[in-house]
């Protein structure tokens, strides 16, 4: 990203605020994904657990995959809706359209790969490495978001 920097300054605490509490339920939401597999830490497969476990995580795993893509477009169309309203200068547009770019690159990445290939794993029996890869994934892929655009989206007035 080219280093535009946006007017933080015209929005206000409370929607500063939104944007955070909406990543916080994002990272809770694929920690108790993570949190459902028994064999997280170990690094072992799925084998390992019971078939009652099995069937319990890759339930979860689906119903993760059902809701996580609705809830992330939920948010970066909040993000946007909030960007739009008080990012106005010339500066501030072109910082927005290469953040707008961004989540569309990110929904495509999370859509076309990351769940394609978790599904893939768990319809293997492999639902603790799809676990395991998308949590790698999403860590990286949000971090990277973060550290890159909305870093500079909330830095709180001093």
């Amino acid at each position: 990203m080219s280093q535009i920097k946006p007017d933080v300054t015209t929005i206000p605490d409370a929607d500063q605020s939104r944007i955070e509490e909406e990543h916080a339920h994002l990272e809770q939401f694929v920690k108790d994904l993570v949190n459902t597999c028994t064999e997280f830490e170990s690094m072992k497969g799925c084998e390992q657990c019971g078939r009652e476990q099995c069937a319990s995580c890759q339930g979860r795993l689906a119903s993760f995959q059902f809701d996580f893509l609705d809830l992330v477009a939920e948010h970066l169309d909040n993000e946007e809706n909030i960007m739009r309203k008080y990012l106005v200068s010339p500066e501030d547009s072109r910082y927005f359209k290469s953040h707008q770019a961004e989540h569309v690159r990110l929904l495509d990445e999370i859509r076309n790969n990351l769940l394609r290939e978790s599904t893939r794993l768990n319809r293997q029996g492999r639902t603790a490495e799809a676990i395991r890869m998308l949590h790698g994934k999403l860590a990286e892929i949000f971090e990277d978001h973060c550290k890159d655009y909305d870093g500079m989206l909330l830095k709180r007035r001093p």
